[in-house]
């Protein structure tokens, strides 16, 4: 045990409450486990799992410490423009709900594809097996750096608030999170995200409104510690505020690319409740990007510029300020399950790509789903302890840094255009996917570290006498990446020979399931389909068959219903 943290008697409150919360995690992964008949089931629930859980799941996947700590620490430095925090990821959200679920939930269920590389490799009718091994290569690293950073947050917080030594903080919560992951799989990420999520949002909407009760609207107040505060861009001018406010922008470009939020699309069970999911996860991310701008600017009102020394602290000091212990302990406990409710996910991605796409693709295409199941669960256990490992190593190092910059970046300029071009263009090509991925995950990695490389070179001096090459360098390098990722894919794809039967696949977006059948195959897929007729049992198609019910009462695919 280290000094008592900033809790004070509070944090016997938060050490029970994430004691009774954890142990509440690992009955969900008991029970999920016996849900498990399939690696279906493992990686995406068996296409089994409501609207409601699914809408929840999606956001709290997503959001995760840098919601809980980031945005209210980003409103607490600049002001009301930290509200800008949601100006790219609300309408791209809503983009992937609206462009690119419906589609990627039915075709994933026609091949059968329970990961993004197995659907890239499908789509793009890919025979070298190059579009797999790079995007699954991609999400391993990204998603394992993504675990690490959130296992780091939880440390860090646990250690700030009641003095417990950030290692205890790090492998506890590491064990935890993998444990419920490896023995629940999906259906215990689902449900615990489902928890996590109403907590941090019922967190989000309780503490404003207390502040508002003690304080009014904080922008006159604000007014009074400093003009930028007020201001929507901070007080810059110029470039400097263009891209500021496209750095804000560029975070949405994530969302396409980050597998744990799109693989929610992939386990709804019905493709009509697409529709009240998508409504579930607007509202939550609406609400709580609102609340965690206020709880940061309350802050300053509260506790004034530089009264906080370290901003990441913001939401626990302003939570510990307005309640008595018990609550306090709750809502904290709060602020750890985001960032776990982000790690689980992550785990759960990189294990299906290492299980799936590598063993499954490429060692032993004929693996009986026990085995699969049972090496998924290995593998998590595996991947768990090396994001611990990395936990440890990384742990000086910035949350946002690790979120934004070296995992949420780096899979959205990695995967996101490929995606978005797999389900909305014909003449995207394998060659040109694998460019894109290549560019998009060097460009990220790079940008990360131009100002230190433009140091080393001596170029720095230079570049800070022009305003525009100083926004362009310090602008979040999602921006440029996903931009060169684009445009690599458009011009190689074009410069290269498209797959042959692209308009069959594109009928599967728009026609029912029931057209798209072969008589002569009995798997009841289409003849096109790579490895959709791997697994030809009763109870595979049986499932098919009741999706295919599910589709046909919902009348979705109707003929020109887009």
């Amino acid at each position: 045990m280290a000094s008592e943290g900033l809790a004070g008697s509070a944090g016997s409150w938060v050490l029970g409450t994430f004691a009774v919360y954890l142990l509440v995690l690992l009955g969900i992964g008991l029970y999920s486990s016996r849900l498990m008949d399939s690696v279906d089931d493992y990686v995406i629930g068996g296409r089994s799992v409501g609207p409601v859980v699914t809408g929840f799941s999606e956001r709290a996947s997503e959001m995760s410490g840098w919601l809980t700590l980031g945005v209210p620490s980003d409103a607490f430095g600049t002001g009301v423009m930290a509200f800008y925090n949601g100006l790219g990821m609300i309408p791209a959200d809503l983009f992937a709900w609206a462009g690119i679920a419906k589609r990627l939930r039915k075709y994933t269920e026609i091949v059968k594809a329970v990961t993004l590389p197995t659907f890239f490799e499908t789509r793009l009718q890919d025979d070298t097996g190059y579009v797999k091994g790079v995007s699954a290569f991609v999400l391993m690293l990204f998603e394992g750096g993504y675990v690490g950073a959130q296992i780091v947050a939880a440390g860090t917080l646990l250690e700030v608030l009641t003095g417990v030594s950030s290692l205890v903080g790090i492998l506890v919560g590491g064990v935890i999170v993998v444990g419920y992951t490896m023995l629940g799989g999906y259906f215990a990420v689902a449900w615990s995200d489902y928890v996590q999520g109403a907590i941090i949002l019922v967190a989000f909407i309780i503490l404003p409104i207390i502040a508002f009760t003690n304080y009014g609207l904080p922008f006159g107040d604000l007014a009074s510690v400093g003009s930028s505060y007020t201001s929507v861009t901070a007080g810059m001018t110029g470039w400097a505020a263009i891209f500021g406010i496209i750095s804000y922008a560029a975070i949405g470009l994530g969302i396409p690319g980050n597998p744990h939020v799109m693989v929610r699309f992939m386990g709804i069970d019905e493709v009509e409740n697409i529709r009240l999911a998508a409504l579930v996860a607007q509202l939550f991310m609406f609400v709580a990007y609102i609340g965690a701008g206020f709880v940061g600017l309350y802050a300053l009102v509260v506790f004034g510029q530089g009264g906080i020394e370290d901003p990441n602290n913001v939401m626990p000091l302003l939570t510990l300020e307005f309640f008595p212990g018990a609550i306090a302990g709750i809502i904290l406990a709060a602020a750890l399950a985001a960032m776990m409710s982000s790690a689980d996910s992550q785990l759960l991605v990189a294990t299906s790509a290492i299980v799936e796409d590598v063993y499954h693709g490429y060692v032993n295409p004929d693996a009986s789903q026990e085995r699969l199941v049972r090496y998924s669960q290995y593998v998590t256990l595996g991947l768990g302890a090396a994001s611990v490992a990395f936990a440890l190593l990384a742990q000086n190092t910035p949350i946002y840094t690790l979120v934004l910059d070296y995992a949420w970046g780096g899979l959205g300029a990695a995967i996101g255009p490929t995606l978005i071009a797999a389900v909305w263009w014909k003449r995207v090509t394998a060659t040109g996917s694998v460019a894109s991925m290549i560019v998009g995950t060097t460009t990220m990695v790079i940008w990360t570290q131009l100002s230190t490389i433009l140091e080393l070179l001596g170029l720095m001096g230079a570049i800070e006498g022009s305003s525009f090459l100083t926004g362009l360098v310090g602008v979040y390098g999602l921006f440029p990446a996903f931009i060169l990722s684009t445009a690599t894919l458009i011009v190689v794809s074009l410069l290269t020979t498209p797959p042959e039967g692209v308009d069959d696949h594109f009928d599967s977006f728009n026609k029912p399931l029931s057209s798209l059948s072969s008589a002569d195959d009995p798997t009841g897929t289409p003849d096109y389909v790579t490895d959709g007729g791997r697994d030809v049992e009763p109870k595979a198609v049986t499932e098919t068959d009741t999706i295919r019910a599910h589709v046909t009462a919902s009348e979705y695919w109707d003929e020109g219903d887009e």
